[in-house]
């Protein structure tokens, strides 16, 4: 299945990463980078390649990479780079594109690219949570609903939703929830700067290199996914000036909360060896004792619930979540897109 890439970015190049890892018939075909930043396409294209080889998190990339004109070659194949054009005047079905996976983070090319679905490729998927979806589908809650004949437009929602709302269901249909308060520690992101400058959103434009209170999307993005839910949760996240591993602090009200901890524990790992296998897992730490956010990087699991902080007070219950907020949730986007390349065979 021949796929192209719309942003290559964080999200681009590790999806990137792991399509190349998992090899069988998933193959880039064709890139597009939406903002060019003034540069022209043979100097963008060696800095992409550039970009593509040394990782500072996952290290350097397992094949032979090149700049050849505009286009990236990797292993002697070369796919060409389309730059500064919208996604609706790129000819993807001339490059050999099925699916269009729109990883830019740009919300107008998002909404562009989600009108090609059934016009200039057979199928979108988007990296990020999108009204224009028609489905919304997450590995270990819902992606074996997957419709080819209904669903065009599919996003993969959030790299926090993805590691929340399976565990919270998990937690709903054995005790039920009646609320959630969800804090998150999310490293920096690009649009953290180093130094303080002026910007839209005041606090936006300080350091990076500080602590900084954002508002999270999980609340939201989880409740779309457990509908039910909508109403009960709410977060906010902290940006901290780390590379890469998220974690998830969830407070979460039990309707039927059980005597102690082992019967949540239960609840959980029998989830992790049946319908959440390979997506989440029970952390213990080594030799019982807690392990870092470090430890997790390149960690393919959606969520690690670290049982060295899992507390039962009453009804309140507090969850600890691990991610690698960049790895897994490639590792979920490839799920998706292996999950589409059956039903395109």
């Amino acid at each position: 299945m021949g796929i192209g890439l719309l942003g290559f970015g964080r999200v681009g190049r590790g999806l990137f990463r792991e399509l190349w890892r998992r090899g069988g018939g998933l193959s880039v075909r064709a890139l597009a980078e939406v903002n060019p930043q003034g540069r022209g396409p043979e100097e963008l294209t060696a800095n992409l390649a550039y970009l593509l080889v040394h990782d500072p998190a996952y290290g350097r990339f397992p094949a032979s990479v090149e700049a050849r004109g505009g286009d990236l070659v990797v292993d002697g194949r070369a796919m060409p780079v389309i730059y500064g054009g919208r996604p609706g005047r790129v000819d993807w079905r001339g490059l050999g594109v099925s699916v269009l996976v729109e990883a830019s983070g740009d919300p107008a090319a998002a909404a562009e690219a989600a009108s090609l679905a059934g016009a200039g490729v057979d199928k979108v998927v988007i990296t990020r949570s999108a009204a224009t979806a028609h489905a919304t589908l997450v590995r270990g809650l819902n992606l074996e609903t997957y419709d080819p004949a209904r669903q065009h437009v599919i996003s993969c929602s959030t790299c926090t939703a993805n590691a929340l709302a399976p565990v919270l269901k998990v937690l709903d249909l054995a005790f039920g929830v009646e609320s959630a308060a969800i804090a998150t520690i999310h490293p920096a992101l690009s649009g953290d700067t180093i130094l303080d400058s002026p910007s839209l959103e005041a606090a936006a434009g300080r350091s990076g290199l500080g602590v900084r209170p954002v508002t999270s999307e999980v609340a939201r993005t989880t409740a779309q996914l457990l509908p039910h839910l909508a109403g009960r949760l709410v977060a906010m996240s902290f940006r901290v000036p780390t590379l890469l591993v998220n974690a998830l602090l969830a407070d979460v009200v039990l309707a039927r909360p059980p005597a102690g901890r082992e019967p949540v524990i239960a609840a959980l790992g029998e989830a992790m060896e049946g319908p959440l296998k390979g997506v989440a897992a029970l952390e213990e730490g080594f030799l019982g004792r807690p392990r870092v956010a470090a430890d997790f990087l390149g960690d393919p699991h959606s969520a690690r619930v670290d049982l060295n902080w899992l507390a039962l007070s009453g009804s309140l219950l507090r969850v600890l979540l691990w991610h690698d907020n960049e790895y897994a949730y490639c590792c979920r986007v490839a799920d998706t897109l292996e999950v589409i390349a059956r039903h395109l065979a």
